[in-house]
């Protein structure tokens, strides 16, 4: 379970800075940023002539947010960096019936209201139920998921990034590679995941952050996801496989919440085939995930709060067919070593208790015809006597994982509004099970914490910035408990080759303690301006990675038999002599 890999260095600063200038004309609309999306339209009286002057009101149905302007020459108007989520447009002019519509802001895309006013020479009110249509002109593909799809769509282990295998183009990998899925023949590693616009991601391998039980938990959260595919345009600017954009949920004017649990035990699941196979019993499982929430206001129509918790604990059996010295050979190498290798004797001895207390209590199985038996020179050694055997070993791993996140938004002023945001991730994962004993297990503790502050102002009808600051951090540190491995076996790790397929003992000594710390400070900053017929959109977005690598390859000496040289595997275990240190 663990992610094992070679790093040159053991520290590295990686500073990146992109800057978009996206400009577009007339009644082209684009997609205005990662976390935010637009209301725009044209209106126009019966006869299809546009009207100049029209007062638009965009009210916010979640939070009784307010925002106006007035329709320009051409009759357009435009709403810039909305916050996804339900709203209500207003057209009010002198002489026409006022018309109220309802829509919805999605991430990333533009909502296009053309209102069509009608002559009234009485007070009246038209109330206008259709949805407005998503337009987007980017060149990539996108794929959004409404409150109700998040909810429903199928999270395997509540992981979001499952959220994104039912887009176009879509693969999901298979166990080869980095990365949970592929897009139009991409790697994963090209895959950018961003949390209100924060990306989400670890630099060390440039895939998806995951905690400790190897998911990234977290969908209880989620407001809304957007999956662009071949994100070519300006406001993406660093990877070109998927984009998915992830906007978490915020309190409103009413409250609402939910709780749920998941069981699912060894009585759900089947014996696995292999332990059927060798009469092995079915091992334990047991899985438990939960997830509840609450959000509302504080102060309604001015603050307002969202706090999730998600955790995941299970006990999962690990099933591995393990090949050890049957007994009669066992007790043929002690004597040879006893005979020639006295100083030796001491481990060996050590070693072949672990192999009979491994194989205790199961079924084991002699390999017969195996040609390096039939070739092994022992004194008092029959030549084509099976000297392995095989069993199945389940031992039996325990992971947990746990997260709180809360969010607090508060409307500042008219103009302003601002919100906080935090999650904190701890959890354990069983990085290695020793099929043989549990004394040489591996486990990695993996906290983790990440912190957002957005300010977002409105300088005019026609001018909108935003504003987000991000910090985070995460450990991912892969330990052994040296006292007790040194204790079952202070030799050192021993090691066969897969010529010789013996289970190793204590195989992994040399690989811990390995890992690494990330910090990540990222600022964002999105502007946009309506002028006349001409929408102009800024950007920019600064982030530093703080890199420690506690990757020392080896720590730990190790012994390894192997026929790469010299005699074959067995014959050289079998005499004490080893071909690598």
């Amino acid at each position: 379970m663990f992610k094992l890999q070679r790093f040159p260095w053991a520290m590295v600063v990686v500073l990146g800075m992109a800057l978009v200038s996206i400009l577009s004309f007339g009644s082209t609309v684009r997609a205005q940023s990662l976390v935010a999306g637009d209301i725009s339209g044209v209106i126009t009286d019966p006869s299809g002539a546009v009207i100049s002057g029209a007062a638009v009101t965009l009210t916010g149905l979640d939070t009784g947010s307010n925002q106006s302007t007035t329709s320009g020459s051409d009759g357009t108007y435009r709403f810039s960096l909305l916050k996804p989520g339900r709203y209500r447009l207003t057209v009010d002019v002198s002489g026409f019936a006022k018309v109220i519509q309802s829509t919805t802001v999605s991430v990333g895309q533009a909502a296009q209201l053309n209102v069509v006013l009608e002559i009234s020479k009485t007070a009246q009110m038209i109330e206008v139920s259709a949805a407005a249509p998503l337009i987007s002109t980017d060149p990539g593909i996108s794929t959004s998921y409404t409150p109700e799809e998040v909810a429903l769509l199928p999270t395997a282990g509540g992981d979001i990034t499952t959220l994104a295998y039912t887009s176009p183009g879509v693969v999901v990998s298979q166990g080869t590679g980095y990365g949970n899925f592929t897009v139009n023949g991409l790697p994963g590693t090209s895959n950018l995941y961003t949390v209100n616009g924060e990306n989400d991601m670890d630099p060390y391998f440039n895939i998806n952050n995951s905690g400790a039980v190897n998911l990234t938990l977290g969908s209880n959260e989620l407001q809304e996801v957007t999956v662009v595919t071949n994100p070519y345009s300006g406001q993406y600017g660093q990877l070109s496989g998927a984009q998915v954009n992830l906007v978490t949920k915020s309190g409103t004017n009413t409250f609402h919440g939910n709780a749920q649990w998941w069981w699912n035990g060894r009585y759900m699941n089947a014996n696995d085939w292999f332990s059927n196979a060798t009469q092995a019993a079915r091992p334990f499982s047991n899985a438990n995930q939960w997830a509840a929430s609450i959000g509302g206001p504080v102060f309604k129509d001015h603050t307002w709060f969202f706090v999730d918790t998600e955790g995941l604990r299970f006990v999962l059996p690990n099933v591995y067919t393990v090949k050890v010295p049957t007994p009669d050979f066992a007790a043929a190498v002690l004597a040879n070593i006893t005979a020639n290798q006295p100083n030796e004797l001491t481990a060996y001895q050590n070693m072949m208790d672990i192999y009979a207390k491994g194989v205790s209590g199961k079924v084991a199985t002699p390999i017969t015809n195996n040609a390096q038996c039939n070739s092994i020179s022992l004194p008092g050694w029959a030549t084509g006597t099976p000297c392995t055997e095989t069993f199945t070993s389940t031992p039996t791993s325990f992971a947990k994982e746990w997260i709180i996140a809360g969010r607090v938004d508060q409307k500042l002023t008219s103009r302003d509004d601002l919100y906080f945001r935090f999650k904190i991730d701890h959890g354990l994962q069983p990085t290695y099970l020793d099929p043989l004993d549990s004394r040489f297990d591996a486990n990695s503790n993996q906290p983790a914490w990440d912190y957002q502050l957005n300010f977002r102002h409105v300088f005019s009808a026609n001018m909108t910035n935003s504003l987000s600051a991000t910090v985070s951090h995460y450990v991912a540190q892969f330990t052994q408990d040296a006292a007790a491995a040194t204790a079952a076996f202070p030799f050192g790790g021993v090691r066969f080759g897969s010529d010789v397929g013996l289970a190793n003992v204590d195989g992994v000594a040399r690989s811990f303690p390995q890992g690494r710390n990330i910090t990540q400070y990222q600022f964002i900053d999105d502007l946009a301006w309506t002028k006349g017929r001409h929408n102009l959109k800024f950007g920019a977005n600064f982030r530093r990675y703080d890199v420690s690598d506690h990757n020392f390859f080896y720590t730990n000496p190790t012994t390894q038999f192997s026929d790469l040289s010299g005699p074959s595997g067995l014959q050289a275990f079998a005499d004490g002599v080893a071909n690598a240190y």
